[in-house]
């Protein structure tokens, strides 16, 4: 992808980077190996996901592939917004989305990993628009609509 014009696209070399962390995390945990602490994190979300362990059998295909949008979801993207929110649930930050995941699982009865996925559609949102916007998250957008997801 050339960036001329799409300031907020990462280039090839980028995107092989980022996905190339994912790739090293899934097999070194296959194998058994050490991993750093964010290389556990890494695995447990692609772990929750079997759906998408087959993305792993050809490391250049996943370096590579674009996914379109008719595929549904990038895998990619999902498993980076799940491993995004690991870290909002483990920092608390922002607050709102801590107490959207507890209000979920708590008060509406739902499964951690499908709580979850309520809230990644929300991310996936906020994101989709400040990429169309061609500048940073509406991060005030992001709260509110965790906020709302706790009022009845």
């Amino acid at each position: 992808m050339s960036d001329t014009g799409t300031t907020n696209r990462p280039s090839r070399e980028q995107l092989r980077a980022h996905r190339q962390v994912f790739w090293d995390a899934w097999h070194k945990a296959q194998a058994n190996l050490p991993l750093n602490a964010l290389e556990v994190r890494i695995a447990r979300v692609i772990e929750m996901h079997p759906e998408y362990h087959h993305y792993f059998d050809d490391m250049e295909t996943f370096l590579d592939r674009d996914f379109e949008v008719d595929d549904g979801m990038n895998p990619y993207l999902h498993l980076s917004l799940h491993l995004a929110l690991e870290e909002q649930a483990a920092t608390k930050h922002p607050p709102e989305m801590a107490r959207a995941l507890d209000h979920l699982i708590s008060v509406k009865r739902m499964e951690r990993h499908d709580a979850l996925h309520k809230i990644l559609e929300l991310l996936a949102e906020t994101v989709f628009y400040a990429q169309r916007a061609g500048g940073e998250p509406d991060v005030a957008a992001y709260a509110r609509g965790l906020r709302e997801m706790v009022t009845p």
